[in-house]
């Protein structure tokens, strides 16, 4: 049986409570929507020379850099598919993060040309590869998940009205604004290692199928 429960039930009187960390990292997150994602993938895969100006960048997703202690794709199809089949069905998809502090450092000279990069960890993302990966696949083609009949259907095969509905899905966008390393390091860890992943049996629906997509 429920005890009856108060929040402040034994607390201390106010000048000798004790403090808790408090965050110096400011993090901001938004409802932004995919459209936004897309836009700014758009931006970036049509500026070459900005691409250049992660030179510390082990790869890309949707136009953000990744450090090299991010962690390698490893979300399988299916997984992708989930995640994209979510976005159709209007489930909360979470936030991804990314660093909002950036700097451009120049370099280059007249005869060698311009040179500029930004500087390490600039816009970097922190949390949120395998949900951007598995968005950027989908947008090209990648794979196919079901339509509202149960038949594969590819990025490429939907209209401009589909593409809009999918473009104004929201995305919660966070971001802090850190040059520290082991700092951005530590929130990286936060995020990705916060929660237990489930287990199989731990199914609340039945188990998929073969042939089912999922």
């Amino acid at each position: 049986m429920i005890q009856p429960f108060n929040r402040y039930d034994g607390a201390l009187r106010e000048d000798i409570f004790r403090r808790m960390p408090i965050s110096t990292l400011r993090a901001r997150t938004a409802p932004t929507s995919i459209g936004e994602l897309l836009g700014h993938y758009e931006e970036f895969s049509a500026k070459r020379h900005e691409q250049r100006m992660y030179p510390w960048a082990s790869r890309f997703v949707l136009g953000y850099p990744l450090p090299d202690w991010q962690r390698d794709p490893d979300w399988s199809m299916g997984q992708s598919r989930r995640f994209i089949a979510s976005i159709w069905g209007d489930v909360d998809l979470g936030s991804y993060l990314f660093n909002g502090a950036y700097e451009v450092i120049s370099g280059g000279t007249e005869e060698a040309g311009p040179s500029d990069t930004y500087r390490k960890l600039s816009f970097a993302l922190l949390d949120g590869q395998q949900r951007l990966r598995a968005i950027e696949n989908y947008v090209l083609n990648q794979f196919a998940v079901p339509d509202a009949q149960g038949v594969a259907c590819y990025w490429s095969e939907l209209g401009k009205v589909e593409r809009r509905f999918f473009c104004n899905k929201l995305f919660a966008q966070s971001t802090i604004e850190c040059w520290d390393e082991n700092v951005l390091r530590q929130v990286h860890d936060l995020r990705s290692f916060g929660g237990t992943s489930h287990q199989e049996h731990q199914r609340a629906s039945p188990v998929p199928s073969d042939h089912d997509w999922f």
